[in-house]
């Protein structure tokens, strides 16, 4: 084995067989069971119970009961609001609905000692509108028949189309799922860099704060054990996206007859989330994450301690914001910003930035060959010139300045 592969090899063994590494993959699990655990929770708390229907109009209240018994269960027992306040107050009902009519138009008022979940008070105002529509319509003179042309509402289909040689084709792509896929190749760069910029800074600044360098740079080049250590690195983040791929496929081949799974992909295409993910968007992310990772190495070149490794970060991390945040705040809102245009072009932008533009049609087979030529020059200039760097200083023990360091090496690699 290659002196090059050992070095890969052992960063990337001595990374995943930490507890950091675990943590960090299974965070994102933690998360989504807490946050669901929560949501299924705050549900359960604001969910309606029993509860009474006090209303003079006994025939209101009679359709009222009748028409909500699949969502609410009342006590029929309670016929008054002194009753109801009883029963409120001793916990027997969780609220009670008071339902008033004047001139044929109802007021209603929900009392409760909490406070009624949106999806609870959805359903009862929709109960109530149709039993004050069905009034109304009565009152009016009007057949069920004419109700229900009146409430049908206007139909609005949304037809993307393209031209090609003068004629009109429909699309098959669906933009809403196109951009989704946009942000989520936005948002998994955004994690991935954030989190592995100061990891890779340390893991090239940890050995430079000791004599060990010496002993290492005797049996390979300087050149050959910086790559090393962007491949372990790269082999590292591999590592920890192939897990949630996994874990996405296995769910879906599991969840996939369930109701819950049919009701998702009846509105979303798995097929077209797949050709989003694995086309352009793919080729972004991955030489994205590449450069940023070449960076921040490079930034932890230019320090000689471990401690030093965030001072070395935190100017890749304000890159990455400055790159990303336009994106976040402009994407859904104004995809075709001209600022989202220019940074599409930039290296260490345009990752960002292109996937966007993809999502909404609005690049052309030449500007994203284009970028990604730009993209690819960029990335092996900055790793040329990265292990130059790093050859020039791997070596230097000092408390200089990054700076500094930066133009004494820089003096060395003439």
């Amino acid at each position: 084995m290659s002196k090059f592969w050992v070095v890969a090899l052992e960063t990337y063994k001595k990374h995943v067989k930490t507890v950091s590494f675990l943590v960090m993959v299974l965070a994102p699990f933690l998360m989504i069971a807490v946050s669901l655990g929560a949501g299924y929770f705050s549900s359960k708390a604001t969910e309606v119970g029993k509860i009474a229907v006090i209303s003079e109009a006994v025939q209101v209240r009679d359709q009222f009961i009748t028409q909500s018994k699949k969502d609410f269960t009342v006590d029929k027992k309670i016929t008054t609001e002194k009753s109801a306040q009883k029963a409120l107050e001793e916990e027997k009902i969780d609220g009670y609905l008071v339902i008033k009519e004047k001139n044929q138009q109802l007021s209603c008022e929900f009392i409760g000692t909490d406070t009624m979940s949106s999806e609870d008070s959805q359903k009862m105002h929709g109960y109530l509108n149709n039993i004050q529509l069905a009034k109304s319509s009565q009152m009016l003179g009007l057949s069920p028949q004419e109700v229900q042309r009146l409430m049908t509402p206007a139909q609005l289909k949304n037809r993307q189309v393209d031209f090609k040689n003068h004629k009109m084709t429909d699309k098959t792509e669906n933009r809403m799922i196109m951009t989704m896929v946009g942000f989520f190749i936005v948002m998994a760069m955004y994690m991935i860099v954030m989190l592995y910029s100061s990891i890779t800074a340390q893991e090239v600044a940890s050995e430079k704060g000791t004599r060990i360098m010496e002993v290492i740079l005797s049996s390979t080049s300087a050149a050959n054990h910086f790559y090393g250590k962007i491949v372990g690195i790269s082999l590292v983040i591999l590592t920890q996206v192939s897990v949630y791929l996994v874990t996405g496929l296995g769910a879906y081949y599991f969840m996939q007859d369930s109701k819950l799974m049919k009701d998702i992909t009846d509105s979303i295409s798995v097929g077209a989330i797949a050709k989003g993910l694995l086309g352009y968007n793919l080729l972004f992310l991955l030489f994205g994450v590449l450069i940023y990772t070449i960076l921040s190495a490079f930034m932890g070149s230019l320090v000689s301690r471990s401690e030093d490794a965030p001072k070395a970060a935190a100017p890749v991390t304000y890159l990455i914001l400055a790159a990303a945040l336009p994106v976040l705040m402009m994407g859904i809102s104004d995809p075709q910003n001209i600022l989202i245009k220019i940074f599409s072009y930039i290296p260490f932008f345009s990752s960002f930035s292109m996937p966007i533009r993809i999502a909404n049609d609005d690049v052309t087979q030449p500007e994203l060959f284009f970028s990604i030529g730009l993209l690819v020059l960029a990335i092996a200039i900055l790793l040329k010139f990265s292990a130059k760097v790093y050859k020039s200083t791997v070596l230097i023990y000092s408390d200089k300045s990054m700076m500094n360091v930066f133009k004494d090496a820089l003096k060395f690699s003439k």
